[in-house]
């Protein structure tokens, strides 16, 4: 099932907690996670992709606030401006499968409560038979926006947008009258089914249009499940102040007052509220909004009539910024300084600039910042700092695997953005090459051999040579860019320099680079191992899953490995067969041939047999679970660990089922053989045998792995030309380019 998220909305609902550039959804409740954040969380049991839906200006706070969910599959659709509910989920209705099921929810909901649960399952099996499921709620004062509902079973009889509660009481009894929750849950083929029928001129102009007006008030096939949990729309100051513990009583002191609220979101500033009546008081670092209650809305006719440049900075901006890289948040600002406090996450990095007027100094609290100058990296650990003049040329970045917190410190005769001289329009002036040499980094793991010195003449510089890792950028072994001005770099630096330049749009996240491609040498059997999937791996290891593909380039005769189960087990039963050291009458053992392909989903108990030369194309991680290694002992004579607890977390305990993701016949294209090997969400693979001159095509989304596994050729693109043969590793940056490949070999091509 995929989650539809609806996060635009209006940032002057809740100002100034809320503004133009940072809206309600995306406030905290609690210290916490924010409400968007908490969406995200609820759903993530139920769901297996997210499809964001937001505004442009809000691209950068979803991105900011999804990076606790690194691994979760999302993508974000952006709206230039507000057009409804509607066209959005027509969009989104149009890019997935007609038999999808989705669950379609705002994300500035409060919902806490097993009886979520029920709900979620109560609605899917009602979605099977055809219907649009609502979500209701009985709250005795639900202060909904969505409408309200009258039902008969599971049946609605009839659904009214946002109507009076003196209405709402003519037309429903208490027996059959549901508040609607917002939230919908259908197969794709009933949304476009309604979208056809109540709202067909959506397929050719785009509306302003919410879903109730568009399907709901018409559509015959609606269903209601209750929601028996806790459930609030925060759509003013008093449910956000009911629920917002955290800040209803921080520094404030109330003598006197009667009905008065005061919501103190500052640490640095203590409020006195002294005989006040049905008034909210609305505390932040830079605006104080008092109002009687009755009249809080007000404030949007007060923005209209007060929007001038002295104060348009007040109504739409947030001191919270959200960056690619991390948050800055103003603390404190007059004329001639100002203080921001900054969090960089991990692995990010700001891009090369300097300031002609100001001058910063940064003291770390948290972390380690790295800071580039001209004399070369320099680590700044929590409690030291740095300081940087006027027109000094400098980076600032995350090489760890924590967020860096950090205290920024501006002074100078001029302290604004346009101070700053950025670096990236020369960057965009920088020709890079199109083809990189890449030299491998070596694993000397006890069961490899010396295949890869013999047959590719490696340098390794191991008496045993497990793995040659073609193309990485992995912290755990990095691949070294070969020739031109690049020489010798470390091929993760390379990308954290030039990552958005050459990786193309798929590569969202330029520092982490999504693939890893190794050559093994199996002369002896592997462990029995599962890999994490990204939920587990991203909470426990700070890495991706690991799912991968094996391309078997030699084996054996009666060469084999293991994939999965040969039945369905218990974890009982496989602790008793990892005590017992018996593991393998359990796997499924697989005899494979040369030219063979294998896909090992995360989660697969696996292992490779003795005999076999495997290119292994995989998930950036280096996350392995062992579960029995043979009784075998180091070079050091020491048992290699095993991680019985967190592979049974991740394991699948069902029978394996082979599945083809992507694999196809080969197809004759003149004298040269082409053949898909594996498509899914985390790589391509095509596998060329070629005979002939053949072209390969490069484009703006994704960049190009060339790994060959045999023969010689000549690679040509613009001006370039590099030779190959078998064993060497290239990578293509993206963009559109054609290169041309001469001679006979056998490599593949992989792209994301």
């Amino acid at each position: 099932m995929k989650c539809v998220v609806l996060a635009g909305g209006f940032g002057d609902r809740l100002w100034p907690l809320s503004r133009k550039n940072f809206p309600k959804q995306f406030l905290t409740l609690d210290g916490g996670n924010s409400m968007f954040q908490d969406t995200i969380t609820r759903n993530i049991p139920y769901c297996d992709g997210f499809y964001i839906v937001t505004n442009t200006a809000y691209q950068e706070i979803v991105e900011g606030q999804m990076k606790q969910f690194q691994g979760i599959t999302y993508e974000i659709l952006l709206e230039q401006e507000a057009m409804g509910t509607a066209p959005a989920l027509y969009a989104v209705s149009r890019m997935l499968p007609k038999e999808e099921e989705m669950l379609i929810t705002p994300a500035d909901l409060f919902i806490h409560g097993e009886g979520y649960m029920y709900a979620i399952y109560k609605a899917k099996e009602l979605s099977a038979q055809g219907k649009g499921v609502l979500f209701g709620t009985r709250a005795e004062e639900p202060r909904t926006i969505y409408g309200y509902i009258r039902y008969k079973g599971n049946e609605v009889v009839r659904f009214i947008e946002k109507p009076s509660q003196t209405l709402a009481n003519r037309i429903f009894s208490d027996d059959d009258i549901y508040w609607n929750c917002g939230m919908l849950l259908c197969h794709n083929t009933f949304l476009r089914k309604e979208f056809k029928e109540h709202t067909p001129h959506l397929r050719k102009a785009v509306d302003r249009i919410h879903i109730e007006k568009a399907i709901l008030e018409q559509s015959k096939e609606l269903a209601v499940v209750p929601l028996r949990c806790k459930w609030c729309d925060i759509s003013n100051f008093d449910t956000y102040e009911s629920l917002a513990q955290e800040k209803q009583d921080r520094n404030v002191i109330s003598a006197a007052c009667e009905n008065t609220s005061v919501i103190n979101t500052t640490s640095h500033q203590l409020v006195v509220t002294n005989h006040l009546k049905n008034v909210y008081v609305i505390n932040t670092n830079d605006a104080i909004y008092i109002t009687d209650k009755s009249c809080e809305q007000d404030i949007k006719g007060i923005m209209a009539l007060e929007s001038t440049d002295k104060y348009n900075d007040f109504f739409d901006m947030s001191p919270m910024v959200y960056r690619p890289w991390g948050t800055r948040e103003v603390i404190s600002q007059e004329h001639g300084y100002r203080v921001r406090k900054l969090y960089v996450y991990a692995g990010k990095s700001l891009s090369k600039h300097s300031h002609s007027k100001r001058n910063e100094n940064y003291s770390v609290v948290k972390g380690v910042l790295s800071v580039e100058l001209a004399d070369g990296v320099h680590e700044i650990h929590a409690g030291e700092s740095i300081n940087i003049l006027p027109k000094t040329l400098h980076r600032i970045f995350n090489d760890t695997s924590e967020d860096v917190v950090a205290i920024e410190v501006d002074t100078g005769a001029e302290i604004n953005e346009q101070d700053m001289i950025h670096l990236e329009e020369d960057m965009e002036k920088v020709v890079l090459p199109n083809i990189y040499r890449l030299e491998p980094a070596f694993k000397d793991y006890l069961w490899g051999g010396n295949r890869l010195v013999n047959l590719f003449h490696e340098d390794s510089p191991y008496d045993i040579t497990a793995e040659s890792w073609k193309l990485s950028a992995h912290k755990d072994g990095q691949s070294r860019i070969v020739g031109g001005e690049f020489d010798r770099v470390f091929f993760g630096d390379f990308l954290k320099e030039y990552g958005r330049k050459v990786c193309g749009w798929k590569n969202q996240s330029e520092d982490r680079f999504p693939i890893l491609i190794k050559f093994i040498d199996a002369t002896n059997p592997l462990s029995v191992q599962v890999h994490p999937f990204d939920d587990y791996a991203f909470v426990n290891e700070n890495e991706f899953g690991k799912n991968e593909m094996w391309y078997i380039m030699d084996a054996e005769p009666g060469a084999y490995l293991y994939c999965g189960f040969s039945r369905d087990v218990s974890k009982e039963e496989i602790k008793t067969h990892i005590a017992n050291q018996t593991i393998t009458e359990v796997l499924n053992r697989v005899e494979v041939h040369t030219g063979d392909v294998v896909f090992i989903p995360a989660g697969t108990i696996h292992a490779i047999g003795e005999g076999l030369l495997i290119c292994e194309i995989q998930q950036n991680s280096n996350s392995t679970y062992r579960v029995y290694d043979y009784e075998r002992q180091d070079k050091d004579g020491k048992y290699r660990p095993l991680h019985i607890d967190k592979a049974l977390d991740v394991l699948s305990v069902k029978k394996y089922q082979a599945d083809a993701y992507g694999f196809e016949t080969p197809v004759k294209e003149g004298g040269n053989t082409i053949q898909k090997l594996c498509l899914c969400k985390y790589f391509e693979c095509t596998k060329y045998d070629v005979k002939e001159e053949t072209m390969l095509y490069v484009d703006d989304a994704s960049f190009a792995s060339i790994v060959f596994l045999s023969g010689e050729a000549k690679i040509t693109c613009q001006e370039e030309t590099v030779c190959a043969k078998a064993g060497d590793s290239f990578f293509v940056s993206a963009g559109r380019k054609v290169l041309i490949v001469e001679g006979e070999c056998e490599f593949i091509v992989t792209n994301i």
